[in-house]
């Protein structure tokens, strides 16, 4: 073999060593086949334990019956003897059987005498008794302690054994089914792999080559790299088509998005702009009262609502028309909007209501600022009905309340400004 050829051996070894220890498909046949190979190993394993244990019980038992038939008789005549000396040299004998750990015999009036031999553990897993008879009568009561401790010895030294055995040999067949998988297929899938990742449309495309050794073969993986090639040969083309058409497209594409963006904004405004005055309805309103409300939170700054309603406005639409409602509305809106500063949000709450949020604005300022524009509605003279006046209601957010208990208060406070003769500005109770 050329010096060569076992460089090219040496390194075909490492490249499936490596693709078994450092990939991720590797890693999990090799977790699968153990597993499969331990559970075939286990259950294998408590089969065999299990009749082997069952063979040791079955010769625990022809071991007591043994004791029973060939044993116990010489005990009970010596039982009805009385013979003391007999009866505990063959308890002695019985207890020398290596399945017997200890025996206590009772015998005389009552089975009230005891002899023992051994060690009887009270709370010994298995006992077997036996009733002594001789010419009818009943002479005595044995009691045998079975000797588990050699069944569970033999038991743990076939688990013991039988388990390394599986174990290796599940380890030696998971390794190398594992580095013949690796050998194989998945280093050959890594470098086609790499080759994906390193592929970029429109720059000089390599048909993809198999690094392995050069004895022809036509195989799952040859087929596989020629369908590879031919489909990056056909995105190759398709990317060829596609820039051209994107050329074409994106001046298209630009013109359209300026258009829809335009639209966008457009709608956007509309969708939060009251359609009849011009300043925020319900929805813009509800965004700004939470944003406003958040950083009032996080910054520890106060926040002012100020709840404004045009005085005796149906009394405009009974006498005039909506028309003239309409317009009184715009023209009051208009004249708010110019009294506030720019911090200030105006929105329309509903019918001739007005709601201002006031940033950063404590009772008495938004007090002083409710009673500036009362001054200049007052002072104003709309186009459609002259001289109108109007009521405010002011309250300041307290942290922790919701929206809905703010608005209750400055409604409250504006119902009081209402009740008390309108025309005036009330602060919210305390």
């Amino acid at each position: 073999m050329s010096m060569r050829l076992l460089r090219d051996r040496v390194r075909l070894i490492h490249d499936a060593w490596i693709a078994a220890l450092g990939h991720g498909l590797a890693r999990r046949m090799l977790v699968w086949i153990v597993c499969i190979s331990a559970t075939a190993a286990l259950v294998a394993t408590s089969v065999q334990l299990f009749f082997d244990y069952r063979r040791d019980v079955s010769a625990l038992e022809e071991g007591m019956r043994y004791i029973e038939q060939s044993q116990l008789p010489g005990l009970a005549d010596a039982a009805w003897n009385f013979n003391v000396a007999s009866m505990q040299v063959q308890l002695d004998g019985i207890g020398r059987s290596p399945w017997v750990s200890g025996a206590t015999i009772h015998y005389g009036p009552s089975q009230s005498a005891e002899l023992s031999t051994g060690h009887v553990d009270p709370h010994a897993a298995r006992f077997f008794d036996y009733v002594l008879r001789r010419n009818g009568a009943v002479v005595g009561k044995i009691t045998i302690a079975a000797n588990l401790q050699t069944l569970y010895e033999r038991t743990m030294e076939r688990i013991v054994i039988v388990l390394c055995t599986q174990i290796v040999k599940s380890l030696i067949t998971s390794v190398s089914i594992l580095l013949l998988v690796s050998w194989m297929i998945t280093r050959h899938l890594t470098q086609m792999a790499d080759f994906a990742n390193a592929y970029s449309p429109g720059g000089t495309f390599r048909p993809f080559v198999l690094r392995r050794s050069p004895l022809p073969r036509q195989d799952e993986l040859s087929v596989l790299v020629d369908r590879l090639n031919d489909a990056y040969a056909r995105i190759e083309k398709a990317h060829e088509f596609e820039v051209r058409h994107n050329e074409i497209l994106s001046g298209e594409v630009a013109l359209r998005t300026a258009e829809l963006r335009a639209a966008h904004q457009t709608l956007a405004k509309l969708a939060v702009t009251d359609k009849l005055t011009g300043v925020l309805n319900r929805l813009g309103l509800d965004a700004a009262f939470q944003e406003a409300l958040a950083q009032a939170d996080a910054q520890g700054r106060p926040l002012a609502v100020i709840l404004a309603d045009i005085d005796e406005f149906k009394s405009v639409n009974d006498q005039h028309g909506h028309l003239v409602g309409d317009s009184l509305l715009r023209e009051f809106a208009a004249v708010l909007a110019a009294g506030l500063r720019e911090s200030d949000i105006l929105a329309r709450w509903g019918g001739e209501e007005f709601l201002i949020l006031c940033p950063d604005t404590g009772l008495e300022q938004a007090a002083h600022l409710a009673g500036h524009l009362r001054q200049v509605i007052q002072a104003h003279s709309f186009a459609s009905v002259g001289a109108k006046t109007s009521s405010f209601g002011v309250a300041v957010w307290c942290p922790g309340e919701s929206t809905d208990e703010l608005m209750k208060r400055a409604d409250d406070a504006l119902y009081r400004a209402k009740k008390d003769g309108r025309n005036r500005v009330c602060l919210e109770a305390r």
